[in-house]
């Protein structure tokens, strides 16, 4: 569609078809710019990452194919245009299938348990600064708490290990945070040796058969997050739904596309 748009403007089409296109084109080019551009703004606090990184990229495609139709004309109909033409294609394919994983990512961040069934309820662990938890850890325990709190039968998994850099682990700043709110820290299980999301689930479903919990899990994580952390538990024996809750906003969008990347690698390799 991009393609043709840019070069649809032949001697055929009148002077006023032909600057409204250039405009359509030229807007068009300026919204790609501002889109990559958005993606890259965790930059500024020091954030980086493949998230950020190939977004920006294809936005940038996008843009120049409007700014230089010739070009793309030429490199298409040209010498080597079985090159450009596979290459082409290829980009095509692959910006469905990111398309697909990204529905198939929203359907599980909406696939919310049921009221009335037995759940255990995990926490993925995410980082901490001191003895307190970040933004994106806080929105998970908020998660975590607000389920609890509505079903007084359900068990929590707090997961995480402790990263170089941090004091306690992941794990007992959740259960924590939870405790100092009013959740009986009998109901709070710890799994403290996870450095992944992988492990986080593997770990976590050892703790609930040990224990006899509720095989069906919520997972407190991100909405982003919510596919991948289904894949592995379905690969530990668990049944997973989702307690996703939104990310910061200036970093969400790059982590949406880098858990796309993350998503097929589970696929593919179990990783």
């Amino acid at each position: 569609w991009l393609w043709t748009l840019s070069c649809s403007a032949s001697p055929a089409i009148s002077q006023k078809k032909r600057r409204m296109n250039k405009i359509l084109r030229y807007s068009l080019a300026v919204l790609f710019i501002g889109l990559g551009l958005y993606f890259l703004l965790p930059l500024v606090i020091g954030v980086r990452h493949i998230g950020m990184f190939a977004p920006a990229a294809v936005f940038g495609i996008f843009a120049w194919i409007l700014l230089r139709p010739q070009k793309v004309k030429t490199l298409l109909t040209g010498r080597h245009r079985a090159l450009w033409r596979t290459l082409l294609a290829l980009f095509a394919a692959g910006l469905m299938c990111v398309d697909v994983i990204l529905g198939l990512m929203v359907r599980q961040a909406v696939n919310r348990p049921e009221s009335d069934a037995p759940c255990t309820v995990l926490v993925l662990g995410c980082e901490i600064r001191g003895l307190r938890p970040s933004k994106m850890l806080q929105a998970r325990i908020d998660s975590a708490y607000a389920y609890l709190t509505a079903d007084p039968r359900a068990v929590c998994v707090a997961c995480g290990g402790m990263a170089d850099d941090e004091i306690i682990t992941e794990a007992r700043c959740i259960r924590d945070e939870l405790v100092r709110r009013g959740i009986d820290p009998g109901r709070i299980y710890l799994e403290e040796k996870s450095l992944n999301t992988r492990q986080n689930i593997s770990y976590a479903a050892d703790i609930i058969r040990a224990k006899g919990l509720p095989t069906e899990v919520a997972v407190a994580s991100d909405n982003f997050h919510q596919l991948r952390a289904a894949v592995y538990a379905r690969g530990s024996g668990l049944e997973a739904q989702s307690l996703g809750c939104r990310s910061y906003w200036l970093l969400g969008p790059g982590y949406w596309a880098r858990e796309v990347i993350a998503v097929a690698a589970a696929w593919a390799f179990g990783r």
